[in-house]
């Protein structure tokens, strides 16, 4: 009778591994067409016309359909979960019951809304399927420190020669405070608050050393200290914020306490760059905190959510509703509430309200699971300087209207997404290199025990 042999565990374990190499881990063609077309709503002034937010939203139709069709073609349906996708649901509900049972204001406005935020949900739930494996991480990560830099070196160029026209071409019709491709300058300081604190992670995580180390830290410093010289006084206070949550998140882990001297580094280099370039005339508006409107707007939007406090006037029709509320002259048009978190209670109520109070607490549960081997695996970098992202934006919309503006909206739902999806993807070769000793079985070993 011909005896069976039977390898032992630790062989088993060996061919795993050695399968486990053998698995292509492609690169999501579908995220690179995502990156690229954040990268175009940027760099369309913000996605704010009329023909760059159609094509932005044909544009993630077609992947959505794309995706759709592939997993037709392929005879399965796999879809990866994320804790978003229920308050996002609880959120297009209520729009829809504005619709559907017209408890809108204006119904047009509201439809229009509605497309827009069906585009930032296809555009979640498709970056969640994109994003595979930690090489698809190490793209975005690189793909983002490369345009935040272009970026930031830009917008201090054209600031610096050309302070009333974008890309040195165009002047905006009705004016603007432009800084980079924005008509408004907290709305660029709104998105580099997202995209610097990738390079700034990336340059604390001992994924990358030596020159290369300084090289993408002074990205982020750059990138921060644009922020600074774009004047916006949201702005800068958000960063300071990230970089306080940031230290606190790392601080709270025992074997993270060496990066506290290099974030204290980078944010006084970053205040050391403003200071350099900055001007008399930046220093003076950031001392400047007067704003007698905004706190007006606020008292007024607050009186219009009392009248509907359940399902909210419509999504999109504050400007619409806001004039017969408002209770000061101006020969200006009030086209936001200057707070994001006020405009959604007035236009979608407490329920829409209590939909993104969801939103962001499965974000941060979501997110902060990034903390675990965040400075040795590609995805939980980009997790954890995602989480941090998210925070500068959430605080700067409680004094401005960052999430109204496409390009920066889209960022958001994209790291968001991200936040939440890197966590739970298979850490890199580095971290189970780092955290796994080595087996000693070869199979020069195998064959000598057969």
């Amino acid at each position: 009778m011909n005896a069976v042999i039977s390898p032992r565990p630790e062989l088993r374990r060996c061919d795993a591994r050695l399968e486990l190499k053998q698995v292509p881990r492609r690169l999501s063609p579908l995220l690179c067409g995502i990156c690229m077309l954040l990268i175009f709503a940027v760099l369309s002034f913000g996605a704010v016309e009329q023909w760059s937010i159609s094509i932005l939203e044909t544009a993630l139709a077609l992947f959505f359909l794309t995706w759709a069709a592939r997993q037709l073609v392929f005879g399965e349906v796999s879809i990866r979960p994320n804790p978003l996708y229920a308050p996002a649901v609880l959120f297009g509900l209520v729009v829809m019951l504005q619709l559907g049972f017209n408890l809108t204001a204006y119904r047009y406005a509201t439809l229009i809304a509605g497309v827009e935020y069906v585009a930032y949900g296809m555009l979640l739930f498709l970056t969640v399927q994109g994003l595979t494996n930690a090489r698809c991480s190490k793209t975005v990560i690189w793909i983002f420190t490369l345009f935040g830099f272009a970026l930031a070196m830009f917008a201090i160029s054209q600031n610096l020669t050309s302070t009333d026209k974008i890309y040195w071409l165009r002047t905006p019709r009705n004016g603007g405070a432009i800084f980079g491709p924005y008509v408004d300058r907290d709305h660029y300081a709104g998105l580099m608050e997202m995209l610097a604190p990738i390079p700034i992670v990336l340059s604390i995580s001992a994924l990358i050393r030596g020159a290369k180390r300084v090289l993408i830290g002074s990205a982020g410093v750059l990138m921060a200290g644009s922020i600074v010289l774009s004047q916006s006084r949201a702005g800068t206070a958000s960063f300071l914020v990230e970089m306080a949550v940031l230290l606190g998140l790392l601080l709270g882990t025992r074997k993270n306490r060496h990066v506290t001297a290099t974030v204290g580094a980078i944010c006084l280099t970053v205040m050391g760059f403003a200071a350099w370039v900055g001007t008399a005339a930046m220093w003076h508006h950031f001392t400047n905190l007067q704003d007698w409107m905004r706190l007006a707007i606020l008292k007024d939007g607050l009186r219009m959510f009392w009248q509907k406090p359940i399902l909210g006037w419509g999504l999109g029709t504050f400007t619409t509703v806001y004039p017969q509320f408002r209770s000061f002259y101006t020969n200006l048009f009030v086209n936001a509430a200057h707070n994001d978190y006020l405009q959604s209670l007035v236009e979608t109520g407490l329920f829409g309200f209590a939909a993104i109070l969801w939103f962001v607490i499965a974000l941060y549960r979501g997110g902060l699971r990034n903390l675990d081997s965040w400075n040795r695996d590609w995805s939980r970098t980009l997790g954890l300087a995602a989480v941090i992202g998210c925070t500068g934006i959430l605080v700067h919309s409680a004094f401005d209207f960052n999430l109204q503006i496409p390009a920066n909206a889209c960022m958001f739902y994209f790291l968001s997404a991200v936040a939440t999806s890197t966590a739970s993807l298979p850490q890199s070769g580095s971290s189970r290199r780092s955290t796994r000793k080595p087996s000693r079985v070869t199979y020069d070993d195998r064959i000598s025990h057969i």
